[in-house]
């Protein structure tokens, strides 16, 4: 079977929003690349299941009629990953009878070029300067010299470029040792060049210098304009005189910008597009400091990828206004053409002065964005015949490297990929994405799996408001206002210091707090207002990673923090909602065991109309309601002392292993230490304001609600939760949400 089947059989239609969440009221952009031959259409759609398997709650997609409704033109766009700076030179005369300068260290090298730098004429010719598997090439007026080299990956080399009026001359120094490696020439004639720009990293497409290709894998640092030659022998650190010096841009400056500083006599500055990394070491690291921003000058230095994306850059096809009067909930644009379809996700919340519910759900946006088209590596046959069997979404990361990686995935040249960004085409935050085969469910993963809860709740006629971390981010705790009840999705694991301090805000003012996943609050990121749509993550030495930052680069660029495991930063999911991450494994999924504290008087209500010991050995979420990833009580790590296990699970199916960060000594640490802590918590945290933190201690949990049509032991415990703060809102009415909550708890005696 071809494994680009699927794609074979239709024409590509996708899309993406400039918002993932808008409030009624508030205005969404619909961006869209369309290969079909005649117009497309394109209208609103709910969304309630997102469920392709067809043995399973299906998917629910209603349509909502909208203003936008309609036929639109297809155009195809391309997206341009890569990343590079562009200086606009002022003068054309500036680079003339001039030296440049720059240092460079290789992260990969190949049979095809990577450019270092270009100078770019107004004619539309341009100088650069390439490296390769072969050394290095410098290319101008139609002319190029080679020099054959054996550069080391990883090494500092500074080149310096002489442009005379009858010559260009290019040298390339070892800054470890300060000798000279090699040198090439171009001979100069006709007419001077007149220079108008300075092209980092990229080189310009021959015929188009507003294309570029080329693109480098490795850094760059302290780019600088010498009036006249500088071409010693060895390199010195005797300083220019600023006579000399025409522009010297300072990476080291605005670090948490796309900005690139000149701190010459021009101001030359310029821009760096598609996000390339900044805060990294130079080559005047010392290790003295870990934090850049102790030592902005060791740090002077970007790092440059051909697979770096921050923006396709689409235009946009249609707006739509949210109208004020649209009801809270998960939508979808529908785009349809031919045999293509495209459903683009995004989430609304209620107008400010509308009413809210007193139930709120708070999709992990930040954690979609960590994930966005993770191609993992299961797409095989097994995984096409799946998805074409269940007509399950039909695009895979895998088939579209265009639209970039996650947070999960590496570059190029084997580094970490720090920054993910929400314009472009998520691919796996769509309804029907199949992420695993799974024989005992239907294999859904983050955005699909949430929609489980969404189902559940459209099934048990539970009104609710739909929040995002991206909002919390933007209002802080206010977003979470008078909700009796918060409830997470599955699977929140990113996030920043605002979302948590939101969370926390919310529970220590009398709020209750339903954690419904597994792995949450466990990895910090990072936003910055230069890059909006974006985060960042630094994954440091421990924690379960598929890729660990270098040394001394655990800071964030984005806002100057340390980053790694929220737990390394003092901040333990256990004390937020009484549990933590601590064992991974296979996507299958096992029952919870009720403990002796469940039978206490004081939780009858919590399982009235659960009957048996055990519940939960069924689901759509890998045949189970406990595995996959769960968490577990710590007093060590701040569980409160008056949190109850209520439930464990049992006999975890598969291979499953204990989080890195807590087993890191295998004297102490033994197997069957380790093995203890393989399981899922199911707990209870009552607060000081009668409020409480319900914890499910595993990911798969909300796979469990639509078994048996939404009637089982899960759907009835969850349940269970929710009424009991609906019901006591309505009989302490007149008192909002979270009084009507808290007067729940207090009555229980907890």
């Amino acid at each position: 079977m071809e494994l680009n089947s699927a794609l074979e059989k239709q024409p590509f239609l996708i899309g993406y929003t400039n918002r993932l969440s808008v409030r009624a009221g508030e205005i969404i952009e619909v961006k869209v690349s369309s290969g079909c031959l005649g117009h497309y259409a394109a209208d609103l759609v709910r969304i309630f299941s997102a469920d392709p398997n067809p043995n399973g709650p299906g998917t629910d997609i209603r349509r909502v009629p909208a203003n936008f409704e309609g036929m639109y033109p297809s155009v195809k766009k391309s997206s341009y990953p890569g990343s590079y700076g562009i200086i606009a030179l002022g003068s054309t005369e500036t680079v003339e009878d001039a030296t440049f300068s720059i240092r460079f260290q290789p992260r990969l090298l190949r049979d095809s070029p990577q450019a270092l730098f270009s100078f770019i004429d107004i004619s539309g010719g341009a100088i650069s300067i390439t490296i390769q598997k072969a050394g290095l090439k410098l290319e101008a007026f139609n002319q190029s010299s080679s020099a054959p080299f054996a550069l080391e990956i990883g090494r500092w080399y500074e080149l310096r470029l002489s442009i005379a009026k009858d010559e260009l001359r290019a040298v390339v120094y070892c800054v470890e040792v300060g000798s000279k490696c090699f040198e090439v020439k171009v001979e100069r004639t006709g007419k001077r060049s007149q220079f108008e720009s300075l092209l980092l990293a990229a080189a310009p497409v021959p015929g188009n210098i507003s294309a570029f290709s080329s693109f480098l894998n490795g850094r760059l640092e302290g780019p600088m304009l010498f009036r006249g030659a500088h071409l010693p022998e060895r390199l010195a650190n005797t300083p220019l005189s600023k006579a000399e010096t025409l522009a010297c841009w300072d990476f080291g400056i605005d670090i948490s910008t796309s900005n690139i500083r000149d701190k010459g006599p021009s101001r030359l500055d310029g821009t760096l597009h598609n996000l390339p990394t900044r805060a990294v070491r130079g080559s005047l690291w010392s290790g003295a400091e870990m934090c850049w921003r102790h030592a902005p000058d060791e740090y002077a230095a970007i790092h440059f990828h051909e697979g770096d994306l921050y923006d396709c850059k689409w235009d946009t096809d249609f707006s739509f206004e949210i109208p004020v009067d649209l009801q809270s909930g998960v939508y979808g644009i529908r785009l349809k053409c031919e045999s293509a379809e495209d459903i683009i996700p995004f989430f609304v919340r209620p107008a400010k002065l509308a009413a809210k519910a007193s139930v709120a759900v708070l999709f992990s946006t930040l954690t979609y964005v960590a994930y966005a088209n993770h191609p993992r590596s299961n797409f095989n046959s097994a995984y096409v015949e799946r998805r074409d069997a269940w007509r399950a979404y039909p695009h895979h990361p895998a088939e579209c490297p265009q639209f970039g990686r996650s947070l999960y995935d590496f570059h190029a040249d084997g580094s970490g990929i720090m920054f993910s960004s929400i314009l472009r085409p998520l691919l796996n935050m769509r309804p029907g994405y199949v992420a695993y085969v799974d024989d005992r469910g239907s294999g859904l993963r983050h955005f699909p799996a949430d929609m489980h809860l969404i189902a559940w709740c459209a099934a048990k006629n539970i009104p609710v408001d739909i929040i995002t971390d991206h909002d919390l981010e933007a209002e802080g705790s206010k977003a979470l206002e008078d909700y009796a009840l918060v409830l997470t999705v599955t699977h929140p694991e990113y996030h920043t210091a605002r979302t948590l301090d939101a969370i926390e805000s919310f529970i220590v003012l009398g709020g209750s707090f339903g954690y419904l996943g597994g792995n949450g609050f466990y990895w910090r990121v990072a936003t910055n207002e230069a890059y909006p749509d974006a985060i960042e993550i630094r994954r440091g030495e421990s924690g379960a990673r598929a890729w660990e930052a270098e040394p001394g680069e655990y800071f964030h660029a984005f806002d100057g923090r340390n980053g790694g495991l929220w737990l390394k930063n003092d901040r333990p999911p256990q004390r937020l909602v009484g549990i933590g991450m601590s064992a991974y494994g296979e996507f299958t999924g096992s029952y919870y065991r009720r403990q002796p504290a469940s039978f206490d008087q004081r939780f009858a209500w919590l399982f009235d109309g659960i009957g048996g010991e055990t519940f939960g050995d069924f689901g759509f979420s890998g045949g189970g309601a406990a595995g996959f990833e769960v968490d577990i009580v710590d007093s060590t790590l701040g569980t409160p002392v008056d949190a109850v296990v209520l439930a464990r699970s049992e006999r975890c199916v598969g291979e499953y292993y204990c989080v890195p960060e807590k087993a890191y000594w295998p004297e102490f640490h033994t197997e069957a230490w380790q093995s203890s802590q393989i399981r899922a918590d199911l707990c209870f945290v009552p607060k000081p304001s009668g409020n409480f933190v319900f914890s499910t201690g595993s990911i798969l949990f909300c796979g469990s609600l639509p078994f048996n049509e939404f009637n089982n032991d899960i759907s009835k415990l969850l349940e269970n939760v929710v009424r009991r703060c609906l019901r006591e809102k309505t009989l302490s009415n007149p008192e909002s949400g979270a009084d009507g909550c808290r007067k729940a708890v207090s009555q229980m005696g907890g």
